[in-house]
Formats: C-alpha cells, structure tokens, sequence
C-alpha cells in the first residue's frame, strides 16, 4: 500500500495567501468606517456624545435638535439613560456636565408628560412646574437683613418657562428660602477638585444637618479685597437641595462663611491643575459643612 503524499505546496500556498491578506487588510490598505451611526459605538463614547448633545441643548435651548441626536444613539429608554449618566458624573465630580445631562433628561420627561402632550408646547432648557404655586418670599435690604415673610399666591399659566442662566455660578436672588435654624455649621472637609469638564474655578458648598441631609436655603457668604457675594443653597438642586457653588477668579483670595453661624475658611483660592497632555488650567475646591 502506498501512503498518499500530502500536498505541502497547496498548504504552502494557503499559509502565504493569508498572511498577504492580513498584511494588506491590516498594514497596506486597512478598513475605514465612515457615516457610522452614534449607536454602533461603544459605552464610553457614547457618553462622551450624550454629554455633548446635552451641553449644546444647555447653551442654545433646540430642544428639537437634541432629541433628533439623541434618538441616533437608539438608548432603550433616553431619560434613564441621561439621568444615570449625570449621577455617575456628579459623583466624579463633573458638575457642569452633570447639570447639563439633568436638564436635558427634565426635559424630555415634561414632554412625555401627560399635560405637555396634551398642549404640544416644546420644552424649554428650563421649564417651571405645570402647578399654581404658592411660594413663601423673603424680601431682603440692602443689608441682607430679612424682612418679616409674607406669603403670597401667584398665579402663571400651565407650562410657562422661566429663564435659568447658562453661567454656573449662583447669583444673589432677590427672593430667598428660609434657612433651617439649628446649630452653627463646622467645616467637616475641604477638598481641591481637578476636572477638564468643569470650564472654571468654583467654591462649591455642600451643607447638611448632623444626619447628613442636604439644607436648602442656607446663605453663603464669599468675601475678597473689599467685597462680598450672597448666595445660597437649593437653587440647583439637580445637584442636590443642599449644593451651591461661587465662581472664583484666577490667583484670588477668598474667605468663606455661612451667615446662620459657621467656621469661617480664609485663603481659598482656585488650585493649579494640569492635565494629560501637560497643559495648565485652574481647579475648583469643594467644602463640606455640617451641623454637629
């Protein structure tokens, strides 16, 4: 019996064919995708996309054009998908991203909602609550000492918008919440906070009662070189009821204190950071103040 030969050049030759063919596909001519929908990407890009359609609809108001790119990403359910997503980025501490995502995801659930589809109107980038209020108004001089409260009910059209500023720093409102009253608050920590994502330096506060529930109302008090900035917590409360925050200048000293009673903080100022690539920009500092 004679043993058949095996065909060694047929092998030969199917071993060089596809090292060739991994040479060229790989080295010499490799695949390009292009017009690829956002859907086929992968989960970090997509939120890297998410973030963007969320901060051009935070700076320019088209709603419709943020829902058109949001739908390429064909998320099961895209509220979910924003407000999970700007939780992860609170917690690292991206707030004006996270803000951004929060707005975003507001506003496609006032759409949804029953009386917004029963009207059609189009959701603004800040959309008040579709009720007749009746707000408490505290009425403050020029001393910042407030006047007795009075109450009153204001009457607005379901679905009235009103206008939030795009800057994240929190102005002094003419109308304010009551601040709890309580123990004065202590400085529990104080952090410098390094993110490429927030576009400046901020103070931001963060004030809770001895069980660690966030205080809305409390009023902050910023002063440098002579002059003084009233804010107060709540009035972002996507980022929490007891979050505000004070935009710093570059190499400027602040002392910070809040006006019901706390440890007053001197020489704050916004940190050195760098980035990746080596190149410089200003941080934010985060204090955490409470009530023994």
């Amino acid at each position: 019996m004679k043993m058949e030969r095996i065909p060694w050049h047929l092998l030969a030759g199917l071993v060089l064919g596809l090292a060739l063919g991994l040479v060229i596909s790989w080295g010499i001519a490799p695949a390009e995708y292009t017009d690829t929908p956002p859907s086929v990407l992968r989960s970090d890009f997509k939120d890297s996309y998410r973030s963007l359609i969320a901060s051009a609809y935070f700076s320019t108001g088209d709603f419709e054009r943020a829902e058109e790119r949001l739908a390429t990403l064909e998320d099961a359910n895209s509220i979910e998908a924003l407000t999970v997503q700007a939780q992860r980025e609170l917690a690292k501490g991206d707030l004006q991203i996270s803000e951004a995502l929060a707005n975003l995801a507001k506003a496609l659930q006032e759409k949804n909602s029953p009386v917004q589809a029963e009207t059609g109107a189009e959701p603004t980038a800040a959309q008040g609550p579709n009720v007749t209020p009746t707000v408490t108004l505290i009425v403050a001089d020029q001393n910042q000492n407030p006047t007795p409260e009075e109450e009153v009910s204001i009457e607005e059209p379901i679905n009235t918008p009103t206008e939030v500023p795009l800057s994240t720093r929190t102005p002094a409102p003419t109308s304010t919440p009551i601040p709890t009253i309580g123990a004065p608050y202590i400085l529990v920590t104080q952090d410098e906070i390094c993110s490429e994502n927030i576009s400046e330096g901020l103070l931001m506060v963060f004030v809770t009662d001895a069980r660690q529930n966030p205080i809305p109302g409390v009023e902050v008090i910023a002063e440098w070189s002579g002059n003084e900035e009233h804010f107060f917590t709540g009035l972002k409360p996507e980022l929490g009821k007891g979050y505000a925050d004070f935009s710093m200048q570059p190499n400027q000293s602040y002392a910070l204190r809040l006006a019901t009673g706390s440890t007053a903080v001197g020489n704050l100022s916004a940190p050195p950071c760098q980035d990746t690539e080596g190149n410089h920009y200003w941080g934010s500092l985060r204090l955490r103040f409470q009530q023994p």
